[in-house]
């Protein structure tokens, strides 16, 4: 019997009602042999997708042991009742078709930032660098307006993927769905009739080469995101010195903070697609830690400019306004250390700034604590993380630690902040080297 699909609008979802009718994608993995129609689907109904596409399908045996079971999973967005994406979209890109329940992207709006491609747990909107924006599935919204299914469950040719309307509670897709984040994704998944295959321990073959599929490369990485790696270093920096700075300045030192600031500015700027675009990022003050972090590094960069060229700002003003902007930068990053057991890292930006301003201030005992803090911290991080000591961590504390030393006996403070420099610029590239977006393959097992 042909499923329904939901056009009118007496079913459409109720805010008062945990339980009430949606469109939804079923995904039944006891019935996907990975043929890949589902995908080729979407790209014959809404275009050629690359260099990614919108849907995809994710392996449980990816270098194809003939020992272990062979389970897929089709996925691509599912339009989720709390989506990430549309949440944290500093540029107010996305909305909601209230019939379909459809999440649509708008690439008038889009300004090409990639944050929707870290915080949303089933890696749909996808970064086209041709275009310099997002692209991802659109539910094949114009065919549920026709009554027609997405085009993806149309053309399954096992019925692995299919759509319904149906009653479905935001708890259900925690229960079923592949990725246990509660968002209130409109995804069923058909319990596996054996879960042999996937709950065996795939990382026994973590050092065998796949010989079929290339590893899943990390969305977030210090090389990829080296605009950004500056960018806080730089505004770690800014709001330490003037933090720390009672006394007056001279003319040419404060245009020296408003040159590091107008350079901060043009980085930041280097990450977006649509650089043309960039005054959109402030438009989600509501939601989105990215919109607030970019408010408040503008008012901050104000205030560089009016305390050089107009009238001297009070530095409680400057301490006020950095610190904000200083937990803004570290609170977007959030969402991006779901993997982590320990959700602080010891190079966030708050912890570099009051590392710095002790330092300038030439406060030995306290400097000691935080030191300590960080060491601690960092350490407890990698054992959680079950990481191997590198030596560039052994590196980063033995600076860290020489800095203590050299404060204690009165080494020059430019040479203890050259060492402490170097130590939070290894520490801040770690940091991005251990952002994790949410990768599929990781929670297939869960199928």
């Amino acid at each position: 019997m042909k499923q329904k699909v939901i056009t009118d609008m007496s079913n459409l979802r109720s805010k008062n009602s945990q339980l009430t009718a949606k469109n939804i994608f079923i995904f039944d993995a006891n019935k996907c042999v990975g043929c890949g129609a589902c995908s080729v689907a979407c790209m014959n109904e809404n275009g050629f997708q690359s260099p990614e596409r919108w849907r995809n399908i994710h392996s449980s045996n990816s270098a194809r042991f003939p020992s272990l079971p062979l389970f897929y999973l089709s996925l691509a967005c599912n339009h989720c009742d709390d989506a990430p994406c549309m949440k944290n979209c500093p540029a107010l890109a996305y909305s909601r078709n209230e019939i379909t329940g459809a999440i649509i992207h708008d690439a008038e709006k889009c300004i090409g930032c990639k944050y929707c491609t870290w915080v949303c747990p089933y890696d749909a909107p996808k970064y086209n660098p041709n275009k310099g924006l997002i692209e991802k599935c659109t539910f094949c919204n114009s065919r549920i307006l026709e009554n027609k299914k997405p085009a993806c469950a149309n053309l399954c040719p096992t019925g692995a993927l299919d759509f319904s309307n149906e009653e479905f509670a935001p708890n259900n897709s925690v229960k079923t769905s592949s990725v246990e984040i509660n968002i209130g994704a409109h995804l069923k998944s058909i319990e596996l009739r054996s879960k042999k295959g996937p709950e065996l321990d795939s990382s026994l073959f973590a050092d065998t080469p796949s010989v079929n599929e290339p590893k899943a490369q990390s969305k977030i990485t210090a090389i990829k995101e080296w605009p950004l790696v500056i960018f806080t270093l730089l505004v770690s920096g800014l709001v330490a010195i003037v933090s720390v700075d009672n006394q007056p300045t001279s003319e040419i030192d404060k245009m020296y903070l408003v040159i590091a600031g107008g350079i901060a500015a043009l980085l930041s700027l280097l990450h977006l697609g649509k650089k043309m675009r960039a005054w959109r990022s402030i438009l989600n003050q509501k939601n989105s830690w990215l919109s607030r972090e970019i408010m408040s590094f503008g008012i901050f960069l104000g205030l560089l400019i009016i305390d050089a060229f107009l009238v001297d700002v009070k530095p409680v003003i400057f301490v006020a306004v950095g610190f904000i902007l200083l937990f803004a930068i570290d609170k977007l990053y959030e969402l991006a250390m779901w993997k982590w057991p320990l959700k602080l890292h010891s190079a966030q930006t708050l912890l570099i700034a009051i590392t710095l301003i002790l330092l300038i201030s030439q406060k030995p005992i306290l400097f000691l604590v935080i030191a300590i803090l960080r060491i601690v911290l960092y350490f407890t991080r990698i054992t959680l993380m079950k990481r191997r000591l590198r030596v560039w961590q052994l590196i980063r504390t033995v600076l860290l630690l020489s800095v203590i030393v050299g404060l204690f006996y009165s080494v020059d403070i430019l040479v203890l902040i050259g060492i402490l420099v170097l130590g939070e610029i290894i520490g801040r590239i770690e940091f991005y080297n251990d952002l994790a977006t949410p990768e599929t393959d990781d929670v297939l097992v869960n199928v």
